[in-house]
């Protein structure tokens, strides 16, 4: 049977690993949860908001998977979008497993933390769709430093915690990807010799088209920082993917397509920052910028974008967020100490 290019529907995508269209904003193929079931444990990549969390319950329990068997909640990054809900999920996981971790590194911990300033900016893009954020207890998170070493040798990568799934033994590891976040993540599982599967999150960008590998920028303000953002792009690719997942949306199937795509948002963000530095410069005023913008992303996705009003907030918030990471915006001072902090 031929490979699908792009996975975009709730199913399984290997042996141990299933992909959920979580359905976030009320939208389909707008959120991706990765679902992770070996022989002994389970867990997931990311949640989604506080609004998402009982849809996605609701779904392991259709499929007959334990409660009591998961032992990490992973996060690719803090955004309520992605993981606002955390909180709620641990709670109700922490009823039948009390040793479940959210398995995170320092910076998602803080800001998971400290999120009015975040859930401020969201609630202006996304209104009431943002869903709740509230306080996690230091005892619910497993810390790691995740790891820079970008190895061509799979065996040779920094390895979290090994599984196994029907005799095979499957490797996780975390890779330390800045630039969408300072905290932002990407967990990846390796089985026989190679990496099986990569969960991008945002750090590719977004992939809002079911046949063609094109991308859309994941330029979010405050946090976005392009040098960061371009310098992960370049160690990613040094490796090799079976496949790889995107936060927004779906699941690129085979490794030439994987690479392509990496390629191809590498090629678009520096378009994207040009335009943007031409336009500011023929006239420094937002709206201005974002409607000579908007055209270059309506051909890079099948969704209609014209009757999605999220889509249109999305547009200006990936440009003020170049346009902050170019120094033409300024971030506000009680949120300037975090950039400092977290990107020195």
């Amino acid at each position: 049977m031929v490979q699908e290019l792009i996975t975009t529907t709730t199913g399984k995508i290997s042996e141990y690993l299933t992909h959920i269209d979580a359905k976030g904003y009320g939208s389909k193929r707008m959120l991706s949860i990765i679902l992770g079931v070996f022989d002994d444990y389970s867990l997931l990549i990311d949640c989604g908001s506080s609004l998402d969390i009982q849809k996605v319950l609701r779904y392991i329990k259709k499929q007959h998977i334990s409660l009591s068997s998961f032992k990490y909640l992973i996060t690719s990054h803090h955004h309520f979008d992605h993981n606002g809900g955390m909180w709620k999920l641990y709670a109700e996981l922490k009823k039948h497993n009390p040793d479940v971790k959210i398995l995170t590194n320092q910076i998602t911990k803080e800001l998971l933390n400290d999120y009015e300033h975040h859930l401020s900016r969201g609630r202006r893009t996304y209104g009431n769709l943002i869903g709740e954020m509230r306080p996690i207890q230091e005892e619910a998170f497993k810390i790691i430093d995740p790891s820079s070493k970008f190895d061509l040798d799979p065996n040779k990568m920094d390895t979290i915690d090994i599984f196994s799934i029907n005799d095979s033994e499957v490797k996780l590891a975390i890779l330390k990807t800045p630039g969408h976040t300072p905290d932002h993540q990407m967990p990846l599982f390796i089985k026989d010799g190679k990496i099986d599967f990569i969960f991008f999150g945002e750090g590719v960008g977004t992939l809002y088209h079911t046949s063609k590998l094109v991308t859309m920028p994941s330029s979010m303000p405050i946090y976005y920082n392009h040098n960061k953002y371009m310098e992960t792009l370049e160690d990613l690719k040094k490796l090799n993917f079976s496949k790889a997942g995107f936060g927004h949306f779906g699941i690129v199937n085979g490794n030439n397509n994987v690479h392509n795509i990496i390629l191809e948002h590498e090629i678009f963000m520096r378009k994207f920052k040009d335009a943007i530095i031409k336009y500011y410069n023929e006239k420094p005023e937002t709206k201005f910028i974002v409607n000579k913008i908007a055209p270059m992303l309506t051909s890079r996705t099948d969704l209609t974008i014209d009757t999605n009003s999220i889509f249109s907030n999305v547009t200006l918030g990936i440009v003020y967020g170049m346009m902050i990471s170019l120094g033409y915006r300024k971030i506000p001072p009680e949120e300037l100490i975090y950039v400092k902090k977290y990107y020195s």
